[in-house]
């Protein structure tokens, strides 16, 4: 309960940044690297987009969450971004609600991570914090690793928008579950026998079947470890107004206070019309 009060009453979005499946073998050998550029590269974005006028013109916050496989246990580094649906006026005097259905046009999104990750990976070769072992040994020269990086301009980055949680009792049920997961859990798991390990998994390739996989053990557990973080790697951070206090989801700023009274106030509400019957009705209102 105490932490549903933390939470803003509004609607919460759902955004989804992953990395290209080229960059795995760089990110497996530069995970520190490469994870925190991840980070930074979309909550930029996040914040760049939404302080467009064109787009929302407002200062937002957020939270984001790595996660690094995907249901076959294969490196698929993506990251999380669970955001209240509007954001604070650059004046800091109103709340401004998005005006796409999913928030932000996930089209510019996806265009403006690409530059930025790529722009960050140019800089982290340039001051020479990447690391090229094995096969990887030749991008270690300028010419290959632009030559590697030049591709990634010609297809479009996946981000996408999942449907609005509903409200902050949602996204308790989700943080609660989703944030401190593992690569997988003890549900998914049939038989390890034979030295196999078979288990359950979602083929979101082909519209979501469910599947059963069958894996020596030595493979599944080559798998898991794929996901194994660096040392001291922070997997959840915080961005934008609920940056200031990292621990928290209660944005800790002076100018949210009076609008979140406003946000309880019986007196403060609207009229709207119900589709249904047409009737005239009193709502809440979210500024």
């Amino acid at each position: 309960m105490a932490r549903q009060n933390e939470l803003l009453p509004v609607p919460y979005v759902h955004v989804v940044f992953t990395l290209p499946h080229q960059l795995s073998p760089l990110a497996l050998q530069n995970k520190k690297v490469l994870y925190d550029l991840l980070f930074r590269a979309s909550a930029e974005t996040l914040q760049e987009v939404a302080q467009d006028p064109r787009h929302l013109g407002a200062d937002i916050g957020f939270l984001s969450v790595l996660h690094t496989w995907g249901q076959n246990l294969l490196h698929h580094p993506h990251l999380h971004c669970v955001i209240p649906a509007g954001g604070l006026s650059p004046d800091g005097t109103h709340w401004i609600h998005p005006r796409y259905p999913f928030f932000l046009p996930v089209h510019v999104l996806s265009r403006v991570f690409r530059g930025k990750f790529v722009a960050g990976l140019k800089r982290r070769f340039q001051q020479r914090q990447l690391t090229f072992a094995g096969s990887l040994r030749p991008l270690a020269h300028e010419k290959a690793f632009r030559s590697f990086l030049r591709p990634l301009f010609r297809q479009e980055w996946v981000v996408y928008a999942k449907p609005p949680f509903g409200g902050p009792h949602h996204v308790l049920g989700y943080l609660a579950r989703y944030t401190h997961r593992v690569a997988i859990t003890n549900h998914r798991l049939m038989a390890f026998q034979h030295d196999q390990v078979t288990f359950r998994w979602k083929d979101y390739a082909h519209g979501n079947k469910k599947r059963i996989m069958t894996l020596g053990s030595q493979e599944f557990l080559r798998r898991f470890l794929l996901h194994i973080l660096p040392r001291g790697f922070v997997c959840i951070s915080f961005f934008g107004f609920l940056a200031t206090r990292s621990h928290h989801f209660f944005p800790h700023s002076a100018l949210l206070f009076p609008l979140l009274k406003m946000f309880h106030s019986h007196a403060y509400r609207r009229k709207i019309l119900c589709h249904s019957c047409l009737a005239t009705l009193d709502q809440e209102r979210v500024p």
